[in-house]
């Protein structure tokens, strides 16, 4: 991995940090469309992060919610449950930025923060044991 890539991957999880306390203080201020949002892309940074870290980009978000259905679900490299998270958050990212009318569940919505927590953390150890290697 060249230096390049490897700050990439830095500042990835540096924006995923950001915008999972961004989730966390629109939460506590009852800002639960944005939030999950913010959860959204708290998930998705940290996947483009790993996917830096072996090698492969996609253009889109579907793009990168199948490599890393691919690439590190599938294969078993993180639980199924992490890959059935970032497809829900996908889905409600989607629906919450698009239709108006949808309803959260400001106690889901709150309840998603230690999921997302562990999650993220999952993504930055196997980065980590990665870049070791």
């Amino acid at each position: 991995m060249t230096a390049e890539e490897e700050h990439y991957i830095r500042v990835l999880l540096s924006r995923s940090r950001e915008s999972f306390a961004a989730a966390e203080l629109l939460i506590e201020n009852q800002f639960f469309h944005p939030a999950i949002n913010r959860l959204y892309y708290a998930c998705f940074y940290a996947v483009s992060a790993l996917l830096v870290q072996f090698g492969v980009s996609a253009k889109t978000h579907t793009g990168v919610r199948t490599l890393f259905s691919d690439r590190v679900i599938r294969i078993g490299l993180l639980p199924n449950e992490y890959g059935d998270l970032y497809t829900k958050l996908f889905n409600l990212r989607h629906e919450t930025d698009y239709a108006v009318l949808i309803e959260i569940d400001p106690a889901e919505t709150r309840g998603r923060l230690p999921s997302v927590k562990r999650f993220i953390e999952a993504i930055e150890q196997l980065i980590e044991e990665r870049i070791g290697e």
